[in-house]
């Protein structure tokens, strides 16, 4: 979404949902970042999405909307990685599972869902008021989320999902981008002798080149995704090929890392001057 030419002044918001079940995410501190970054968005703070919508539906329609919901996201369940989702009947234990954790913990367990196939389903609780070319929502969520590459005919996690609303998977964060080779092959060895987890003693050497789970560094990293995210809204693209720049289109954790902790500058001066033009400086 460009500004026309010569107007420097716009009404934009962005609504940010939280993930109240990662206990190491902090949507006050992302929220703040985006409105230092961009000082002439609305940005608003909001609890976790579902929760929300269902908080202010009633009776009959609460229920109508709970099971919409749960019916959608087990048509979201990716079983195979080597195929598109394809459509079929839900079995009543999933329904009962998506049910459970729509309305309670919200735990992921590991399920992961394709994440256009989500976006579809949650652009379904907002009206045209919340979701327009003036008003963007941005969810995040600790569900894992997937899309399917045409080009090796596989599903791969994702850190974001872009377009309205834009989803950023906190977990995806974790596991998404490639860890360094070393922790893939402890990983197999440990389970090889029947145990679930990589040594801390491992973890600790690792935690310089990926995040780990329940990572202090997790909201600072979730900053970057959510420009990324503002940034497809505002100018239609998100990615930037500077490794030093938030916006860095990452695909192993030590680039992420780099990216969002240790680069040279927060934005590249090309991003940096868009974002000037935006707020009317020169």
């Amino acid at each position: 979404m460009l500004l026309p030419k010569g107007k420097r002044e716009f009404r934009f918001r962005c609504d940010l949902f939280d993930d109240p079940f990662t206990p190491t995410f902090r949507l006050s501190e992302v929220a703040d970042y985006l409105r230092t970054k961009l000082p002439t968005v609305q940005i608003f703070t909001h609890g976790e999405l579902v929760a929300e919508k269902l908080s202010k539906a009633q009776g009959d329609e609460r229920e109508v909307l709970l099971q919409r919901l749960a019916i959608g996201f087990v048509k979201a369940r990716v079983h195979d990685p080597f195929k598109p989702v394809e459509e079929r009947e839900p079995l009543y234990g999933e329904i009962a599972y998506e049910r459970r954790r729509l309305t309670t913990r919200g735990e992921a367990r590991g399920v992961v869902y394709d994440g256009f196939m989500v976006q579809e389903l949650l652009v379904g609780l907002f009206d045209r008021e919340e979701l327009n070319r003036w008003s963007f929502p941005l969810v995040f969520t600790n569900q894992l989320l997937a899309t399917f590459d045409e080009s090796d005919r596989r599903y791969h996690l994702r850190t974001v999902i872009l377009g309205y609303p834009a989803i950023v998977s906190t977990t995806g964060l974790v596991e998404a981008p490639a860890k360094p080779r070393e922790f893939y092959l402890a990983r197999e060895q440990f389970r090889a002798m029947g145990l679930d987890a990589i040594s801390p003693v491992l973890a600790s050497e690792l935690r310089d080149r990926c995040l780990l789970p329940n990572d202090e560094r997790l909201t600072e990293v979730a900053k970057g995704y959510a420009l990324q995210a503002v940034f497809y809204a505002l100018f239609g693209e998100a990615f930037c090929d500077d490794k030093d720049c938030r916006l860095y289109n990452a695909h192993w954790q030590e680039e992420m890392l780099h990216a969002q902790l240790d680069g040279a500058y927060d934005l590249c001066p090309r991003h940096e001057t868009m974002l000037q033009n935006l707020s009317g400086k020169q």
